[in-house]
């Protein structure tokens, strides 16, 4: 096997696990919201990053013949890892934003990269995951900002 096939296979491995805990996260804040319409957002979202996971599944099982191992101990993204009392004010909420907005940013930037390093098919796959997760960002950041605006008293930007 070519550094370059390697490579691309442990990208993806961890681009889907990646998608796991982006989707997991977007689920546990859902279910911590009273929110009708922010519950609604947030599944939007884990439904999108379970979409993302499903498309990268997919590729691996074309690129490599196998289903891609899953590792549950695998952490991609500290950040997402809140517990369950951090939902319970504005603040921790706050952080909460800001962590989502992150991960969109790394997720983004790391589907770009994967483009660039791709042809084919792949390429147009991970322009269409790094097109979703821009949007995923514009998301978030509204979120954040609605929060913050909560926090601070008036919006600063």
């Amino acid at each position: 096997m070519s550094e370059k096939s390697f490579e691309m296979k442990e990208a993806l491995r961890y681009g889907i696990h990646a998608e796991i805990e982006a989707k997991n996260f977007y689920t546990l804040w859902a279910n911590h919201v009273a929110e009708e319409y922010l519950k609604k957002e947030l599944l939007e979202l884990a439904e999108w990053e379970k979409n993302h996971e499903d498309d990268l599944r997919k590729l691996y099982l074309k690129m490599y013949g196998e289903e891609c191992p899953i590792d549950p101990n695998m952490v991609v993204s500290p950040e997402l890892k809140v517990q369950t009392k951090d939902f319970g004010e504005v603040t921790s909420l706050l952080r909460i934003a800001g962590a989502a907005y992150l991960s969109e940013m790394k997720a983004m930037e790391f589907y770009e990269r994967l483009e660039k390093e791709s042809s084919g098919e792949a390429a147009l796959i991970f322009r269409k995951l790094k097109d979703m997760e821009k949007g995923h960002m514009d998301i978030t950041k509204k979120r954040y900002m609605a929060i913050r605006e909560d926090v601070v008293g008036f919006r600063a930007f």
